[in-house]
């Protein structure tokens, strides 16, 4: 019996709990909503994902720090299942939670996410383009979001990449971001 507990816990900690790539990204975002109270901020993310054959896990932790004070943070998970692509583009789920501002009590809520990404080697580096946006939120204010994103990442030494990232977020939150930042593979 201890025997099997031991080739389980090599296997899982081989495979389950070792990430395919975490990253590290700062982004300065330029709130262009409109709506009041809304402040440019800088975006801090920390983002992890893992193969497991054709599936594929994400994770997505963001800070925002926003200008004039205050923080915004969100926690999103996601999967993919690269059987299901469709020309180069794969759809992707998840689920999110978002603190509110400055994790005011009862201000955060919960969201389902859906969307796509598309991949290629192009030059030296690897770009990634996609989109995501929120459904299903238990927010109690109807805040609507789709964001585009695109990212190319330029290799540095063996499974070091440097990050440089673009996103655009449309309907009731309207944001501009641009940053850098620096991955790893394992």
């Amino acid at each position: 019996m201890k025997k099997i507990f031991a080739i389980l816990a090599l296997a899982l900690t081989g495979t389950a709990y070792a990430a395919d790539y975490v990253s590290v990204d700062v982004e300065s975002v330029d709130n262009t909503s409109g709506v009041r109270g809304a402040k440019d901020s800088t975006a801090q993310y920390v983002r992890a994902g893992k193969g497991f054959g054709s599936y594929q896990l994400g994770l997505q932790a963001r800070t925002a720090t926003v200008d004039g004070g205050g923080l915004l943070n969100s926690l999103e998970a996601t999967v993919a299942n690269n059987k299901v692509s469709f020309a180069g583009i794969t759809p992707f789920v998840g689920v999110g939670h978002d603190n509110g501002f400055n994790g005011a009590a009862k201000a955060g809520y919960n969201y389902g996410l859906v969307g796509a990404t598309a991949g290629r080697q192009i030059g030296p580096g690897f770009a990634l383009v996609g989109v995501k946006t929120r459904v299903g939120s238990t927010e109690k204010v109807d805040t609507k979001q789709t964001v585009g994103f695109a990212t190319y990442s330029i290799p540095v030494v063996k499974g070091v990449v440097i990050n440089l990232n673009a996103s655009k977020s449309y309907q009731t939150i309207k944001e501009n971001a641009f940053g850098l930042g620096v991955g790893f593979s394992f």
